[in-house]
């Protein structure tokens, strides 16, 4: 049979079948907030418990009550995690807001140490589990450097900001450099006496040292310098 003699239904063409449409993509899962307190609630009672050597993921994974792969999606790593569960925990976290404005520098910064002591006497078990491997362990220490030290700096300076809007901290002073000076004179004196702190010796850093840094006049650089 020529072409000219098919039927029409045969040489007409044929439409091409189209792909059946793909299901919208499902949105992705949102994080689990209350999961995530209950993973750091559970990281701070086995710091408190077993120090850090004895706290593991998998523990962890089991007081909360979390899959073990919700853990380490959220947690690469143990020293992450501690990290996180002291700086994050919501009983030892302190802002600006939480120190009150006794008008001086000299008051704020008592006011700050006694909900600082406060926090700290809450988490004293937690902490002292990670202070030991803070001083054998470089990555550690520089994780816990960056996360939990920095937020003390952090409200340092809020506290000597506040003060220099008062006009206590002359113009020019160098606020961050003056903010690590106190968590850093504490971590060597740990460092030093095992992780304890000697009776008086934050009442005479900010006599001794934070006040009088923070409130003098900037030293004039010598004639000729520039």
């Amino acid at each position: 049979m020529s072409a000219q003699e098919r039927p029409a239904e045969l040489t007409a063409e044929r439409p091409v079948p189209r792909p059946a449409a793909r299901p919208a993509a499902r949105p992705g899962r949102r994080r689990d907030e209350a999961k995530d307190d209950a993973i750091l609630a559970a990281t701070l009672e086995l710091l408190a418990e077993r120090g850090y050597d004895g706290m593991t993921m998998d523990a962890v994974a089991d007081r909360a009550g979390a899959g073990k792969a919700t853990v380490y999606r959220r947690w690469p790593s143990k020293v992450r995690l501690a990290a996180d569960a002291l700086v994050c925990n919501r009983s030892a976290r302190l802002s600006i807001d939480d120190v009150p404005d006794t008008g001086s520098l000299r008051g704020d910064l008592a006011a700050m140490r006694r909900l600082a002591t406060r926090v700290n006497n809450a988490n004293d078990d937690a902490l002292t589990g990670v202070w030991s491997i803070v001083q054998d362990d470089p990555e550690v220490a520089a994780i816990f450097r960056e996360q939990f030290v920095k937020s003390k700096v952090g409200l340092m300076r809020a506290v000597l900001e506040r003060a220099q809007a008062r006009g206590e901290v002359p113009a020019g002073r160098d606020l961050e450099m003056i903010a690590m000076v106190g968590p850093a004179l504490l971590s060597y004196h740990k460092l030093a006496n095992g992780g304890s702190l000697e009776e008086g010796f934050v009442e005479r850093m900010i006599d001794e040292v934070i006040v009088p840094l923070a409130t003098c006049a900037p030293v004039p650089e010598p004639a000729g310098s520039r």
